[in-house]
């Protein structure tokens, strides 16, 4: 691979042109790769730095422009290349290409599509720079223009990441940030959200992300473990805290990731490197105490839960009375890898630490010792994220008690799932949840196992996702054929997508057939995410799997009009797979069943719920529905929000045939932001089975069946 070396500026110059034309990728959406072109003059050259100016841009001065290529030659590159090792040259033009254009939007950012090849690229319904190429905005004025520096180092850093690990996402995005500090071209206080070039606040609590408190983790990292932390975690291949482990793993440390988070949150209320070996403390700096989450007096019952997100730390603080401690209990949410550290604080000292530790369910007990007045029990507890590339910004709760233990309140009381779906189909329906489980595990993968293809639209591993559920309809002895179609990205490249379909005929082949869909394909929290993996089970496996066991369900059952099962691609463009079949049918059917986002129930109350949003005609379309469901012992109510835009619903209703969009409720966050590992836990096959038995039940309506 040829690489960026210090290159005369004559053969810099040599090599590139006063004036190019760029493909700029906006940030921000997940789901189409809608890239503009923009013409841009060549107007300033460092030493490894050339930066192209958009000819529409007018707000940019030179001295702003000046002062990014100086960092960047003086500190930025040489720091992340002694760090990360050379920088690719892929266009043999040595230098990376700066782009400040208003079509980058807010974020200034590296494409991994322009490590392609064109042909590579377009095979995504891209085009490619073929080269190192930056975009930004500059948007940082005067004295603020520190941020345009760091933001063109993390960029730069997320360049040179993606050549050793080009799946990983999440490190490459918090040790972009970090890059900036470790430069020195962005203040310390962002280690902690301090300094934040968009003003925004960064509290201790929040989900783990690329901003805020865990990059003052990646500096804990380096001064326990060494300097060279950052650049192993960059060129690791294993994603997460996985990487973390694998780093302890060889020096022998018997430590793991949790231990090392947990010892970061009380180095970050203690800032105490004499206490616990170190561990406690920081070298460089004292960062700002967070805030206590609550304060309990230690001889007083007290219960309470606190909010806490994924990857991020809490603090709660017992206080002495001088009369006899109550015990204290903490209970995580279950699926979670709870970790906590305590430190007894004397008055006068000595302070030490006191063993806590969470069991397999989430509980840890904390034997509270003699608190006079003026000493404290410290506790910081860290729900640990998972060991995946993907985010999990989730909030969960940690239930308190002082002299109480807490309980997990049950799932589900009275007749559960499982009770219903026993009721519902022949054998407990055994058959049934072991076909619809092995759809899923192809669709996003077995936990532990080999990564299912990515089912993003525009990935080229689509046809790898419509072989396999061409296979899954034949394990049910169902009649599959694909319907091609064909889609333009908004740069021109051309792609061939497909539908999968079920055709059951009618014993009136005149009628029009009645559709039950789902569209097959995924997004992930970001474009660049959505490329590696994007193998959502919520939306929309579960929906595909629903779809194909009703197809079983009324494979040899007698209705008057045809039933067309219908798998779609392109849910998360313009419904395009939806588009292309009402295209082909002309608009000639007779009703429209889709299903979106039916893998995880809803919660409490809502666990029996679907949300069903059904067209006002034809009237009694509803109350058929609604017996559908009810006759399996789940209820219905409308949805609150829109129908998906991702439905083909819309379009169907703008042709005047009838539809019915079932989804779940909302019963954790947005299932983009969260790893499919963690939507496993929370999937629940006994739901998605009722919902099969219900909706067989209605197309069987629909179509005239018995």
């Amino acid at each position: 691979m040829t690489v960026i070396a210090v290159t005369l500026l004559a053969a810099t110059a040599a090599s590139l042109p006063a004036e190019r034309h760029f493909w700029v990728l906006p940030q921000g959406g997940a789901a189409r790769p809608a890239q503009v072109e923009v013409v841009a003059t060549l107007v300033r050259q460092g030493q490894h730095l050339a930066v192209y100016l958009d000819n529409a841009e007018r707000g940019v001065t030179t001295e702003e422009i000046d002062n990014v290529v100086a960092a960047f030659d003086a500190r930025v590159f040489p720091q992340q290349v002694a760090t990360l090792g050379p920088c690719p040259d892929r266009d043999a033009n040595g230098a990376v290409l700066l782009v400040v254009t208003p079509a980058a939007g807010s974020a200034t950012f590296f494409t991994p599509f322009d490590a392609m090849t064109e042909d590579e690229a377009g095979r995504y319904g891209l085009r490619s720079n073929q080269g190192e190429v930056i975009f930004t905005p500059l948007r940082h004025r005067g004295n603020q223009g520190v941020w345009n520096q760091h933001a063109v180092a993390s960029a730069f850093h997320q360049l040179l990441h993606h050549t050793h690990d080009p799946a990983e996402v999440a490190w490459r995005h918090l040790l972009g940030n970090f890059a900036g500090v470790a430069a020195g071209v962005a203040p310390v206080r962002a280690l902690w959200g301090e300094a934040d070039p968009e003003g925004r606040l960064h509290r201790p609590e929040e989900p783990w992300s690329a901003w805020g408190w865990p990059l003052l983790f990646v500096q804990y990292l380096a001064e326990q473990l060494g300097e060279s932390v950052p650049a192993r975690l960059a060129t690791s291949p294993l994603p997460g805290l996985a990487a973390v482990d694998e780093l302890l793993s060889e020096r022998g440390d018997p430590r793991n990731s949790l231990d090392l988070l947990a010892d970061f949150a009380m180095a970050c209320w203690l800032a105490d490197p004499a206490l616990a070996a170190g561990r406690f403390g920081f070298r460089a700096f004292v960062p700002p105490r967070p805030q206590p989450a609550t304060r309990l007096r230690s001889s007083r019952p007290i219960s309470g839960q606190i909010p806490v997100g994924v990857g991020g730390m809490t603090f709660l603080v017992v206080e002495g009375t001088g009369e006899l401690a109550l015990p204290l209990a903490l209970l995580g949410e279950p699926g979670l890898r709870w970790t906590a550290r305590a430190v007894l604080r004397r008055h006068l000292g000595p302070d030490r630490e006191i063993p806590v530790a969470f069991d397999a369910q989430g509980l840890a007990r904390v034997e509270t010792p003699a608190l006079d007045r003026g000493d404290e029990l410290v506790v910081a507890v860290v729900p640990g994220p998972a060991d995946h590339a993907a985010p999990d910004d989730r909030t969960v709760l940690l239930q308190v008690g002082l002299g109480w233990v807490p309980r997990q309140a049950p799932l589900e009381s009275g007749r559960t799932l499982a009770d219903l779906v026993a009721a519902a189909l022949p054998a407990g329906g055994a058959a049934a949840r072991t076909r619809l489980s092995t759809t899923l595990q192809r669709l996003v993968g077995q936990p532990g196992g080999a990564p299912a293809p990515s089912r993003y639209a525009w990935s080229p591993s689509r046809h790898d996702v419509v072989t396999g559920l061409v296979a899954e309809a034949a394990a049910r002895n169902l009649p599959a054929r694909r319907q091609s179609f064909a889609v333009t990205a908004p740069s021109g490249a051309a792609q061939e997508w497909e539908n999968v379909l079920v055709e059951l005929p009618g014993a009136d082949p005149r009628r029009w057939p009645v559709v039950v869909a789902a569209h097959w394909d995924a997004v992930a929290s970001s474009l660049d995410a959505s490329v590696v993996s994007a193998t959502g089970l919520h939306d929309n496996a579960s929906g595909v799997a629903v779809v194909l066991e009703a197809a079983a369900a009324l494979a040899r059952s007698r209705h008057r009009a045809p039933l067309l099962f219908a798998l779609l691609a392109g849910g998360h463009h313009g419904a395009a797979g939806a588009r292309a079949l009402l295209d082909a049918t002309r608009g000639q059917v007779a009703a429209w069943v889709e299903l979106d986002g039916v893998g995880i129930p809803g919660v409490g109350a809502e666990r029996r719920v679907v949300l069903a949003d059904v067209s006002e005609r034809p009237v009694l379309l509803g109350a058929a529905v609604a017996a559908a469901f009810r006759s399996v012992g789940l209820a219905t109510r409308p949805s609150a929000r829109p129908t998906a835009r991702h439905t083909g619903a819309p379009l169907a209703a703008a042709r005047g045939i009838p539809t019915v969009v079932l989804q779940a409720p909302e019963g954790v966050r947005d299932t983009h932001t969260i790893p499919v590992a963690v939507e496993q836990q929370f999937a629940n096959p006994d739901y998605m089975l009722l919902l099969a038995v219900a909706v067989a039940d209605t197309a069987s309506r629909l179509a005239g069946g018995p």
